[in-house]
């Protein structure tokens, strides 16, 4: 059985570190960032909306979609910002 040497490129077992900067970002950072997208999608839904009120042409499926993925965007980031008030609040009841 013959090896090519083509496949031991050093390109390809060439370490990627863009994984570990992302590991080494905080949590408060990653919050803030979904924050920031959710505010983005809202702010997309809401634009959709005055422009169908003005009488623009708006796709209206389109905008159904756009209007419920903001919604649940918003809903799944009430969620997460709920359990973290929970966890706070747990690890508040703790005794020392």
């Amino acid at each position: 059985m013959k090896i090519n040497p083509a496949l031991f490129n050093k390109t390809y077992f060439k370490y990627d570190n863009t994984s570990q900067t992302q590991k080494n970002s905080s949590f408060g950072s990653l919050i803030l960032s979904k924050v920031k997208e959710v505010d983005q999608e809202q702010k997309k839904a809401q634009a959709m909306l005055d422009a169908l009120a003005k009488g623009e042409n708006v796709d209206l499926s389109e905008l159904a979609i756009t209007m419920t993925k903001a919604d649940a965007e918003l809903k799944l980031l009430i969620r997460v910002r709920n359990k973290i008030i929970d966890a706070y609040q747990e690890i508040m009841r703790m005794q020392i």
